[in-house]
């Protein structure tokens, strides 16, 4: 933009003459204005102060009767003051020009003022709009990063847990496994166990039962007398204690009395491996034929059975 050079602001006023003696005090202010460092527009208003109340004074006076009693510093003083004037009055007109060349420049530069502050608004606009594609771009690639995170983060949780899971099952199922094959073991061991168990205390039973079987025997063996001979006669095939048909025992060494009276009680467990008959039976078995009273029917297939019997009879001839 082009502005105009500010004007001189010198006075081309030359030095005032020297009066005798000033007494006017307007004048002594318009002396110390124009000799000191004052601002321009001061010493203008105290100038034309200064001429005016010269000219006031001069109306008032009868100048012209009076002309050769003024004093020649005076007159000079005057002259001084209308070449001031007239400098002065040239400055302002210097001034106006001035103004009037800066007016008429703005007015020019108006136009490109606002075309520069125009200009200067599209660029901060268009540096607006840059940042905030910036921003958005930022913040895109913040999400994206942060979704790939999430992603990431998610993937190797799941693999993590997927990973414990099969672990976890891994461990629960050879733990279920040691478990069970601890549980088979310690049940094979125990059902060892208990059938050794078993067959120690029947083996303990039957030795017991027969040791008391043969305790029983030697107590009646001095209440027998008379010649006796007689078996447990087993009527149907059955298993007793390793072999088929089988004499218990022979008590063909004692002589029984047909008139007495004897008590013999027979222990002993069986097992039956055949289909039984109607008149499958235990019988104990003497000369003169079956005792009643041992009579007892076979009632279960392939079980376990015990004969048990009081026998409390006189030995008379039994069919």
């Amino acid at each position: 933009m082009n502005y105009p050079n500010l004007p001189n602001s010198h006075l081309e006023i030359t030095d005032q003459p020297q009066v005798k003696e000033i007494t006017n005090e307007l004048l002594k202010t318009l002396q110390n204005a124009l000799k000191g460092n004052h601002l321009f527009t001061e010493q203008v208003e105290l100038s034309l102060k200064g001429i005016v109340r010269i000219l006031e004074v001069l109306l008032s006076l009868d100048f012209f009767k009076n002309a050769n009693e003024i004093d020649s510093s005076l007159r000079n003083s005057i002259e001084w003051l209308t070449n001031a004037g007239e400098s002065l009055k040239a400055k302002m007109k210097e001034y106006e020009g001035f103004f009037s060349e800066f007016n008429t420049s703005m007015h020019a530069n108006e136009q490109e003022i606002t075309d520069t502050l125009n200009a200067n608004a599209e660029n901060i606009r268009s540096e607006i709009k840059k940042l905030e594609n910036q921003l958005i771009e930022t913040a895109t690639k913040l999400l994206t990063s942060y979704q790939i995170f999430l992603n990431q983060a998610k993937e190797n949780a799941n693999n993590e847990i997927t990973t414990n899971k099969t672990e976890s099952l891994e461990a629960i199922k050879e733990a279920k496994t040691n478990a069970t094959t601890q549980i088979n073991n310690n049940k094979t061991e125990s059902l060892e166990a208990i059938k050794q168990e078993k067959q120690q205390a029947t083996s303990e039973i039957n030795e017991a039962k027969k040791t008391a079987f043969n305790e029983v025997l030697n107590e009646l063996t001095p209440k027998v007398s008379g010649l006796y001979s007689g078996i447990f006669y087993i009527r149907n095939i059955i298993y007793i204690q390793g072999g088929w048909e089988q004499k218990v025992k022979d008590l063909s060494d004692y002589t029984l009395d047909k008139s007495k009276k004897y008590e013999i009680e027979v222990f002993f467990n069986y097992l039956s491996v055949k289909t039984l008959e109607a008149s499958a039976c235990f019988a104990l078995k003497v000369q003169e034929g079956f005792l009643k009273e041992s009579i007892q029917k076979l009632t279960h297939k392939y079980t376990a059975q015990t004969y048990h019997r009081n026998l409390d009879f006189i030995l008379i001839k039994c069919g």
